[in-house]
């Protein structure tokens, strides 16, 4: 960063600011899931027809972070985190005035492409501003503000949904945004980002040479795995996180109860990532992967044969969210000790670019599931086999992954 060294209470203004921008962020993720049931009985249409707009959503953050985000990197953290913050305010409240599908789709799009910039600069932030001996901590901390926002989310909304109805997630989603783009703006230090690695390939050419090291070898089997193992986990995730709501309200849940399946399945990611990080940091990777994919196939197939007990259900889709996103933070630690300093940022970047493919494609399938008329139980299920995907993955990675090996597995 190009500003003089912060001071300690500037640096730790400078986190808290970060972490309530991924805070709100994660709301914002959560609130159009948590709308489908009411959209569904306000508009009379299947939930399977909002499906385009929560498909929007994640498009629309996977475009920001790969096309938006990057502007922080020459323009300076402040301005592009202020700006494509309020963005998600702005479309927030537009999308809490839209009477059609087609205007949800468009709204959540742009929301997505604010939230995408917003997050992924939020944490290079607070990357940079951290002492070196906090910096990972502080980045897993910062991170998992978008959890406790969908935790928060799942508590709050009820009573929003009893007086405000669907309108008010979003109008609270936009002006809690609004309110804190200023203090972004002028609490923020004014430099931010770093210059470019001398000799770092840009354009289209330098991205695909970059691809082409990453898939010869003697790299290319790990790529390959480690892409599917993103893919994986943001499939999963988004599957659930995207229909969760709507598929407890279909199995007979009350609205209040379907909305809380959300919370749990965020807290149980929390305390995942926090339990599977802790096993990377002692390079346990082998035990981490294994162990979560497990986790998170065993909670699957109980629901399958649970009964219909509140609690339960909430448990076993909190150990669902333990698996899937504590694997998904250890899949990042994997990647850094995978390749070489002048692969690394192309190798987490290109496995991020799969996992942001699968949590594009994962409402889809979710919404298509739903209107040939899948039961709960049988999208429940399809999971269970991309779960098991992951941890044939793992296997195969133990056997030619050498890294896992080197990371202590």
């Amino acid at each position: 960063m190009s500003d003089a060294p912060l001071s300690a209470a500037r640096h730790w203004w400078v986190i808290l600011l970060c972490s309530l921008v991924c805070l709100l962020d994660g709301y914002d993720v959560l609130v159009a899931p948590i709308s489908v049931p009411v959209w569904s009985e306000q508009w009379q249409l299947q939930a399977s027809a909002f499906t385009p707009a929560l498909a929007a959503t994640v498009l629309g953050m996977a475009l920001g972070a790969v096309f938006i985000a990057p502007l922080g990197d020459r323009h300076g953290r402040r301005p592009v985190l202020a700006l494509s913050f309020a963005v998600v305010g702005v479309a927030s409240l537009m999308t809490a005035r839209a009477d059609s599908v087609l205007e949800l789709t468009l709204y959540r799009v742009v929301t997505g492409l604010g939230m995408g910039a917003s997050l992924t600069n939020a944490l290079a932030l607070a990357s940079e501003v951290a002492l070196p001996h906090l910096r990972t901590r502080i980045t897993v901390w910062v991170y998992s503000m978008s959890a406790v926002g969908s935790i928060i989310g799942g508590l709050v909304a009820p009573a929003i949904l009893e007086r405000l109805s669907w309108q008010g997630l979003f109008y609270t989603g936009g002006v809690l945004p609004l309110a804190l783009a200023p203090l972004l703006w002028f609490g923020l230090p004014a430099g931010g980002g770093s210059a470019p690695a001398a000799g770092a390939a840009g354009g289209l050419a330098g991205i695909m040479r970059n691809l082409g090291a990453l898939l010869a070898a003697p790299y290319r089997a790990t790529t390959l795995l480690l892409w599917l193992f993103y893919f994986v986990c943001l499939f999963t995730m988004y599957v659930i996180s995207s229909w969760l709501p709507t598929l407890m309200h279909m199995n007979g849940w009350t609205l209040a109860a379907s909305v809380r399946g959300i919370m749990y399945f965020s807290l149980g990611g929390v305390l995942g990532g926090f339990v599977i990080g802790w096993l990377v940091d002692r390079r346990h990777t082998a035990l981490a992967l294994y162990g979560g994919f497990a986790v998170a196939g065993l909670a699957l197939l109980a629901l399958l044969v649970a009964p219909a007990d509140l609690f339960l259900w909430m448990s076993l889709v909190g150990l669902v969210g333990a698996g899937v996103v504590g694997v998904s933070y250890a899949i990042g630690a994997l990647a850094a000790a995978t390749y070489p300093a002048e692969l690394r940022a192309g190798g987490i970047g290109t496995a991020s670019a799969m996992g942001r493919l699968g949590a594009t494609l994962a409402p889809v399938f979710g919404g298509w599931l739903i209107a040939g008329g899948a039961s709960v139980l049988e999208i429940f299920a399809s999971l269970v086999a991309v779960v098991a995907l992951g941890l044939v993955a793992v296997f195969v990675f133990s056997r030619v992954g050498l890294p896992l090996r080197d990371a202590g597995g």
